[in-house]
């Protein structure tokens, strides 16, 4: 009779359960991205300009949803701004407040350097704010912009575990545990580079547990690059953010020292790429500065 290798049955064993609990991982990690609201063709308008935006020619061009700034809500109160955003439902059109959560003319630091522990008054006073805004009639999300510090994040690491990293993902967690049991799509803007932990503090991957869309801001103009780039960092956040979905930003102006509008052609065509490179969608970064205007259901994969 031919005897068992019982160290070769063991490693078989063990190998099986490793298969089990990766082909379980994976799968946990779909349904997840499957459950969470997209954010496909979106653009995002200056709260100022809220009134002057011609909803039913977005609409004609393929404008599933508006990041309205929340100066917005300062300038035209939350009546207006929600008979506002009813009229862009009625297009066919989500509006998500735009909320600059740790910039909005200075910077605050999401951890309190005094005490070494998280900005938790800041973070409190900003989610309260957030959550007024998410109730407002009409308001179908919420848009975290800034999350983020200004290059310098390696500076705040404490032995305690007080990063600059996990102060970024506790308030964006905080924020989502504040939403959870309110119907609005949760998504937030994070730079498109490959060191945005070193320096900003964003660390993607955990921060697509908490938001339903991650938004790189790949501003070509800004980085002298093309739609190339584009299409590969959209690979590249596309298989960070395991948890949610991936919208790009795209930029239709030359740069931040050259507000030139873009040729339609080039917009298209860096619209395209991201798509190519697997972003679920693109987000035209703004509104004021698109001169002409085409559908974009027409780019395609």
């Amino acid at each position: 009779m031919k005897k068992i290798n019982i160290k070769n049955i063991k490693k078989r064993h063990i190998g099986l359960i490793l298969i089990i609990f990766i082909s379980a991982l994976l799968l946990s990690s779909f349904v997840t991205v499957a459950l969470k609201d997209s954010v496909n063709n979106a653009v995002w308008v200056q709260g100022k300009n809220m009134n002057d935006v011609d909803l039913d020619n977005l609409s004609k061009n393929g404008v599933q949803n508006i990041f309205i700034h929340s100066s917005a809500v300062d300038i035209f109160g939350e009546k207006n701004v929600s008979s506002w955003a009813k009229k862009a439902n009625a297009n066919g059109i989500k509006v998500h407040i735009w909320v600059q959560c740790f910039y909005n003319g200075t910077w605050v630091n999401p951890i309190d350097t005094n005490k070494k522990d998280f900005n938790y008054d800041y973070f409190n006073a900003k989610i309260d704010q957030i959550n007024k805004f998410a109730q407002i009639p009409g308001i179908s999300g919420i848009q975290l912009d800034y999350i983020r510090y200004p290059g310098n994040a390696y500076e705040y690491n404490y032995p305690n575990g007080i990063t600059s990293t996990n102060a970024v993902s506790k308030f964006v967690s905080m924020v989502s545990d504040s939403l959870k049991n309110k119907d609005v799509t949760l998504s937030a803007t994070v730079m498109p580079e490959r060191e945005d932990e070193r320096y900003y503090g964003q660390d993607v991957r955990t921060l697509s547990q908490y938001v339903d869309v991650i938004i790189p801001m790949a501003y070509s103009g800004n980085y002298n690059q093309n739609s190339t780039w584009i299409k590969e960092t959209a690979s590249y956040f596309k298989s960070l953010a395991w948890w949610s979905k991936v919208t790009m930003g795209i930029q239709v102006y030359v740069s931040d020292d050259n507000e030139t509008s873009l040729p339609v052609d080039t917009i298209k065509e860096n619209s395209k790429a991201a798509l190519d490179g697997g972003a679920d969608g693109v987000a035209l970064f703004n509104w004021e500065l698109m001169n002409n205007w085409f559908n974009l259901n027409e780019i395609k994969q």
